[in-house]
């Protein structure tokens, strides 16, 4: 029996040294594909994370350039605006200064009409008087005709020898 105690003891120690090593390969091998899933998962999420950057750095130049074309447009736009404005500007000034010229030449006109309305006037006045005379004068050429007349006649009564006295007969 003394070699009983010997034996079952190296027995059971071979029987756990086998089911230990067998348990061992298995876990270093479980170990060893955990650590590989784990490395695995990691290199993935350092890829997934390297590809969403270079994603962001794309979508972020894209935006960029976005950004950089509306700058540009506005600039653009605003270039045209201004020089739109300045023309609009230098339009309404055109038209002031036509405006101020065309409201000094109405009022010179204007002086030059109420100049012409009192010469019309005194010309109306001087053609009123004139055809006054007129008549006055031939009047006084038709009464002067007839004085002339009535003198000629006068005188030609005066000029023509009287009659020769009629004598008496007796």
């Amino acid at each position: 029996m003394k070699k009983v105690y010997f034996i079952a003891p190296l027995a059971a120690l071979a029987l756990f040294m086998v089911v230990y090593f067998q348990h061992r390969s298995g876990q270093i091998a479980r170990d060893k594909a955990k650590q590989e899933q784990v490395v695995a998962a990691r290199d993935a999420k350092l890829k997934a994370e390297q590809d969403a950057r270079k994603a962001a750095m794309a979508d972020a130049v894209r935006a960029q350039e976005i950004r950089k074309k509306d700058r540009d447009a506005k600039a653009a736009r605003e270039v045209v605006e201004k020089e739109a404005r300045q023309v609009a500007v230098d339009a309404r000034d055109k038209a002031y200064r036509e405006q101020e010229k065309l409201s000094r030449q109405i009022e010179r006109i204007k002086l030059d009409l109420a100049k012409e309305k009192t010469e019309l006037a005194k010309l109306a006045e001087t053609q009123k008087t004139s055809a006054t005379e007129k008549t006055f004068l031939q009047d006084f050429v038709q009464k002067a005709q007839v004085n002339v007349q009535s003198l000629q006649a006068v005188m030609t009564k005066l000029n023509t020898p009287p009659p020769a006295p009629v004598t008496p007969a007796k």
